[in-house]
C-alpha cells in the first residue's frame, strides 16, 4: 500500500496532499463584489471585474451590463426596477437595467484634499423615482445633493462647514437621514431633513436627533442608519455601553419623539448593519455574538424577543450584508471563509440549509488551503491577546521561519476570511501568526482606545509577545522571524524595529507612518484630525506622546533589514513618510531596499503591482529567514535591485 500512495503521488493524483497554488491564482480570485436586489426581488446587479452583471436571485448565469471603462460602485436600483445608478470616474451614471447605453448624471470637477471622497459617490434613488441623492467632496467636505434622473437638475441640499455621510432616504421620500461629522463633534450627529420633491431642495434646517459623544480614539462615527418601513423609527448602531449594538431612534426628533435612543440588543460583542424585515417586526442584523473574531446574521425582534442566528455552518467565516427579499421570506447575504472567497448566499427564514448563489472560489485552491487557528496569549502586562494562526505546511517543531503579519488601522481586526497571502506564505513553510493587538476593532471601546497617548507601547509589546508565543509553542526559530505589514501595521513595523531591535531578522515595512507630526501636516483632514485624538492633541500640546512615536529619532537602534514600499499618490499616509524613513536609514548606513508605486493610493490595487510586491517579499524572506538552496543569492538580489528608471513621458 505504501509503494502504491508513492506511485500516486509521483502521478499527481494524491493531489490532497501534494497541490499547490501560486500567487498568479491568488491574484485569480474574483471575490463577489456590490450586490443590490432588484424591487420585485428577481433580479441581482453585482460588481464583478469592474462591471455590472446581472444574476437571477434563483442562481443562474450571470449576464454582463455596462462594458464601459472605469470602475463601477454604489449600485442602486430606481423604484421600478427599469434603471440602476451607479458611481464611476468621478461622476454619477445611469443605465437601463434591460440593456443600452449608460448616461453620466453629474460631470463636476473634484474637489480639494483625498482623491477617494473628491467627487460623486453612493448614488441613492428616491422612493418615489425621479430624484437622486448621492454624496459629494466637490466643495472639500463631503456633502449631499441631488440629481433629476434625467440629469438636468441638481442642487446641494447642505452646506455647513462640516461633512455630512452615510446618507438613506425615508420610505416615503420626504426624509433623509445622515450623519454629520465635524472636529468639534467627530463621532457624528444623528440628522434628519426634510426634502421638498417637487423642488428637489430641502425643505427647512436639518434636526438633529442624537450627538455621539467624541471617542477619544477618534476611531469610532455614527453609521448609515436604517429606516423602518413606517418611517417612525431609525435603527442604527451607537457604542453607549462601550460596544457597538443596535439602538431605535424615533425618527420625529424633538421632546415629544420619545427621548433618547432605546438599546434593543445589549451584550460584550460587536452588532452592525441592522436591516428592517418588510413587516418592520425585526431587524436582520451581523454579530459578533458566536465569537469575537467570525460574524453571523442574526434575526433580532422588536417585540423584546430572544434574537436568534440565521444560520449554522460548521466552518468559521463571516457573514455580512443582509438583504430581505420583499415578501421577508428570504435573506441574502454575503459570506466567506479561509477556505473560501466571498459568495451570494440566500436563506429561507422557515429554515432548512443556507444556499450559494455564486461559486467564485477557483477549484485549483481545492485541498490547499488549510483552516487558520484562533489562538490566545497574554500580553506583556497579562492581557489577553487574540489571533489568527496559519501553521506552515510541514511544520519542523521549533525549526519554522515565521511571519507575524499586522493589520492596518489600528482599528482593524483579523478574522475568519479568505486571506490569500496568509495561506502562500504557510503553503511555503511560514508560520503565519496574525495578532489583534490592543488598539483593534472588535473587542469594545475600552480595547480600542488602550494604544490612545500611548502610539507604539503597549499595542507593540502585545506583538512581541506574539513572537515569543511561537518560540514557546514550538512553531518557530527564534533566529528566523520576521515581522511586516501596511498602513499602520507598516508603522508597527518601524515600532518592532526600534524598540525591540534583536528579536527580528527582516521586516517588511509597507507605506507606514515614521513620524506622527509630519504625517499629521500632509495627510487628508479628517486623518489629521482623528490622529491628533489619538495621540492627546497636536505635537506642541503633546510633545512627549509624538518623540515617543517617533522611529526617526531611534533609528541608531535598528539591526533588522528593512524592506520599504510605498504608493506614490497615497492621500492616507503620504509618501514622504517613507521616503524620510529610508533617507535616515541609508545615512545610518542600514540595510534597506525601497520600491515605490505609480498611480497607487493607499495600499496597491493593480494586478501586476501586487504581484512585484508579493515577489519582493518573498525573496526579501528566502535571503534573511529561509535560503532556499540551490538558487544563487545573486538571483534573489536582482528581485530586490531597484526598477529600472521608467521612461520620461
Amino acid at each position: 500500500m505504501r509503494t502504491l500512495s508513492i506511485l500516486l503521488a509521483a502521478c499527481g493524483i494524491l493531489t490532497a496532499q501534494t497541490h499547490r497554488f501560486t500567487l498568479e491564482d491568488v491574484l485569480s480570485v474574483e471575490a463577489i463584489g456590490e450586490t443590490a436586489l432588484s424591487p420585485d426581488g428577481r433580479t441581482f446587479a453585482m460588481t464583478r471585474n469592474g462591471q455590472i452583471v446581472l444574476m437571477p436571485s434563483d442562481g443562474g448565469w450571470p449576464v454582463t451590463l455596462t462594458s464601459a471603462a472605469g470602475a463601477k460602485s454604489g449600485l442602486n436600483w430606481s423604484p421600478d426596477g427599469r434603471m440602476l445608478a451607479y458611481a464611476s470616474q468621478g461622476g454619477i451614471w445611469v443605465v437601463p437595467s434591460a440593456g443600452g447605453t449608460p448616461k453620466r448624471l453629474t460631470n463636476a470637477a473634484a474637489g480639494p484634499g483625498d482623491p477617494r471622497q473628491s467627487s460623486d459617490r453612493a448614488p441613492q434613488w428616491s422612493p418615489k423615482g425621479h430624484w437622486i441623492l448621492f454624496e459629494t467632496g466637490r466643495r472639500g467636505h463631503d456633502n449631499l445633493m441631488v440629481v433629476s434622473e434625467d440629469g438636468m437638475v441638481n442642487d446641494f441640499l447642505t452646506a455647513a462647514n462640516a461633512d455630512e455621510e452615510s446618507a438613506s432616504w425615508s420610505p416615503d421620500g420626504t426624509r433623509i437621514s445622515y450623519t454629520q461629522r465635524a472636529p468639534e463633534y467627530f463621532s457624528g450627529k444623528l440628522n434628519v431633513l426634510k426634502f421638498d420633491p417637487a423642488k428637489g431642495q430641502a425643505a427647512a434646517d436639518p434636526v438633529t436627533l442624537y450627538t455621539s459623544p467624541t471617542d477619544r480614539g477618534g476611531g469610532w462615527s455614527i453609521r448609515k442608519a436604517q429606516w423602518s418601513p413606517d418611517g417612525r423609527t431609525l435603527a442604527v448602531v451607537l457604542q453607549d455601553s462601550g460596544w457597538d449594538n443596535i439602538y431605535l431612534v424615533p425618527s420625529s426628533g424633538g421632546p415629544s419623539s420619545g427621548g433618547a435612543p432605546q438599546a434593543l440588543t445589549h451584550g460584550e460583542f460587536e452588532d452592525v448593519n441592522p436591516v428592517f424585515s418588510p413587516d418592520g417586526k425585526s431587524l436582520a442584523v451581523v454579530s459578533s455574538r458566536k465569537n469575537l473574531e467570525e460574524t453571523g446574521i442574526w434575526i433580532v425582534p422588536l417585540d423584546g424577543s430572544a434574537p436568534r442566528a440565521l444560520t449554522k455552518f460548521d466552518t468559521p467565516g463571516l457573514e455580512s450584508q443582509p438583504e430581505w427579499s420583499p415578501d421577508g421570506a428570504k435573506l441574502y447575504f454575503h459570506r466567506t471563509t479561509p477556505l473560501q472567497a466571498t459568495d451570494l448566499l440566500v436563506a429561507d427564514l422557515s429554515g432548512g440549509a443556507p444556499r450559494h448563489l455564486t461559486h467564485t472560489t477557483p477549484k485549483v485552491f481545492d485541498g490547499a488551503l488549510e483552516m487558520p487557528e484562533e489562538v490566545h496569549y497574554r500580553g506583556k502586562d497579562g492581557m489577553d491577546i487574540a489571533a489568527i494562526l496559519y501553521k506552515p505546511r510541514d511544520a519542523k517543531p521549533g525549526r519554522n521561519a515565521a511571519v507575524l503579519w499586522i493589520h492596518g488601522g489600528p482599528e482593524g481586526q483579523d478574522t475568519f476570511r479568505f486571506d490569500g497571502w496568509a495561506q502562500y506564505l504557510a503553503q511555503s513553510g511560514y508560520a503565519v501568526l496574525e495578532p489583534n493587538y490592543r488598539g483593534s476593532a472588535g473587542y469594545g471601546e475600552k480595547f480600542r482606545n488602550l494604544n490612545v497617548e500611548d502610539s507604539g507601547g503597549g499595542e507593540m509589546d502585545d506583538v512581541a509577545a506574539g513572537a515569543e508565543y511561537l518560540v514557546k509553542q514550538g512553531l518557530a526559530d527564534p533566529k528566523r522571524l520576521a515581522i511586516g505589514g501596511g498602513s499602520h501595521g507598516g508603522t508597527m513595523v518601524a515600532y518592532a524595529v526600534t524598540k525591540y531591535p534583536d528579536l527580528f531578522a527582516a521586516a517588511m515595512e509597507l507605506y507606514g507612518v515614521v513620524d506622527r507630526a509630519t504625517f499629521n501636516e500632509r495627510t487628508n483632514r479628517n486623518s489629521a484630525v482623528r490622529w491628533m485624538m489619538k495621540m492627546g492633541g497636536s505635537p506642541e500640546e503633546k510633545p512627549e506622546v509624538y518623540r515617543k512615536a517617533n522611529a526617526l529619532l531611534q533609528i541608531d537602534k535598528i539591526k533588522t533589514p528593512l524592506l520599504v514600499m510605498h504608493g506614490e499618490n497615497d492621500p492616507q499616509v503620504p509618501p514622504y513618510e517613507s521616503a524620510q524613513f529610508v533617507r535616515a536609514l541609508k545615512e545610518h548606513h542600514k540595510v534597506v531596499y525601497y520600491f515605490t508605486y505609480p498611480n497607487e493610493l493607499h495600499g496597491f490595487s493593480q494586478r501586476d503591482h501586487r504581484l512585484d510586491a508579493w515577489r519582493r517579499q518573498l525573496a526579501f524572506l528566502e535571503k534573511y529567514i529561509q535560503p532556499r538552496y540551490g538558487v544563487s543569492s545573486t538571483s534573489l538580489d536582482d528581485l530586490l535591485a531597484p526598477p529600472p528608471p521608467r521612461p520620461a513621458q
